[in-house]
């Protein structure tokens, strides 16, 4: 697993959304430390952090699923990786599994560890301990929402590049966005992956999906 993380983390879509995150991270913390935190800005202030979090998921963790969703096994193969691993005694299936559980777990902490650093300083910036309290228990939820994301993206994009292979990425888009179309055309986005994440996002956060 360590092996696939590094080889997913040095590819060029998952360096991408790595340097987005880090940047919506910066931004909507600059934006936290300019807002006055009192008790009547609890809601502005969670709606803040849900915010981030979410640009955060589709544009870093999504570029991330991506990069995992690109037939990470003929890359692997061509890198003598499958070669490796056979000397070390890991057969295909082991492999195929490490590279999911890798996306899963890089895709969760892109998006989890920012949006903790960014409930922190919330927290430290809110104007009593029990409203520092709840900012708290908001990254909590937001820590969850982003295993939820990483097991959802990660999960889909390998098992999109193991099937479909170079063409994994199209494969990925078109199980996401086709199915979150519909389903706002027929007037309930949560029945998509995207609607979703996003109802649970609020409803781990203490909000109203």
């Amino acid at each position: 697993m360590s092996l696939c993380r590094e080889r997913l983390r040095r590819a060029p879509g998952a360096r991408f959304g790595t340097a987005a995150v880090v940047a919506i991270a910066f931004g909507f913390g600059m934006v936290l430390a300019f807002v006055q935190q009192d008790g009547g800005a609890a809601a502005a202030l969670d709606g803040m952090l849900r915010s981030a979090t979410r640009w955060m998921a589709w544009v870093g963790g999504g570029a991330i699923a991506l990069a995992a969703a690109h037939d990470r096994a003929a890359v692997d193969r061509r890198d003598g990786i499958e070669a490796l691993a056979a000397v070390r005694g890991a057969r295909g299936g082991a492999l195929h599994a490490a590279r999911a559980l890798s996306a899963m777990q890089m895709i969760a902490l892109v998006i989890g560890v920012p949006a903790l650093v960014l409930a922190v300083v919330g927290a430290g910036l809110s104007g009593s301990m029990p409203a520092g309290l709840r900012v708290l228990g908001v990254g909590v939820g937001l820590a969850v929402f982003a295993g939820a994301a990483g097991v959802a993206l990660g999960g889909l994009a390998a098992v999109s590049g193991r099937v479909a292979g170079a063409r994994g990425r199209l494969v990925l888009v078109a199980l996401v966005l086709v199915p979150w179309a519909l389903a706002d055309l027929a007037g309930n986005a949560r029945w998509s992956i995207p609607g979703a994440l996003d109802t649970f996002l609020f409803l781990v956060t203490g909000g109203m999906a």
